[in-house]
């Protein structure tokens, strides 16, 4: 009996100690820096990403000013002057393409280039798409590694009166 208590006061001391607990924090820690870690490099890594399109669509708003403003020589020989500047889907895709190469392209944009549907839908608007290819600072060679670069699409529009 006497074996029986000294047996149930070790293994209760032994629970009352901690001694059984050594370690564990350790792993609840690191486990918590790696969740912390992944989270401050996904919030990095997306707001790069959203300023790379910010000034991927600044450079469309500027290649669509530029086209709404090359008038189609062809339909002012036809018809003269109106009230708006005619445009067509030639002279819109020229005139983004010219604005968009004067361009210096944004930090982590590997390439960009004008959309096949940049164009005038009515002859009036310039409609300029412009696609991007944009690298993440962080995880960009990882993506670059695995073959899934970030693609941005943007979209502008313009118009030119005539007053």
């Amino acid at each position: 009996m006497r074996a029986v208590r000294t047996c149930v006061r070790v293994v209760a001391a032994r629970h009352t100690s901690g001694r059984g607990e050594e370690g564990r924090i350790l792993i609840l820690v690191a486990g918590l820096f790696a969740l912390l870690g992944l989270l401050i490099i996904g919030g990095v890594d997306v707001t790069s990403v959203q300023l790379a399109r910010m000034h991927v669509l600044d450079a469309a708003d500027a290649a669509a000013v530029h086209a709404a403003d090359a008038v189609d020589k062809g339909s002012i020989y036809r018809g003269g002057v109106g009230r708006t500047v005619a445009l067509s889907n030639a002279s819109v895709q020229q005139a983004a393409a010219e604005s968009l190469r004067s361009q210096s392209q944004p930090a982590h944009v590997a390439a960009w280039g004008l959309a096949p549907s940049t164009g005038t839908p009515d002859g009036r608007t310039a409609v300029v798409r412009v696609t991007a290819d944009v690298q993440p600072p962080l995880l960009g060679g990882l993506l670059s590694f695995i073959g899934a670069d970030v693609s941005v699409t943007v979209e502008s529009h313009a118009r030119a009166d005539i007053d």
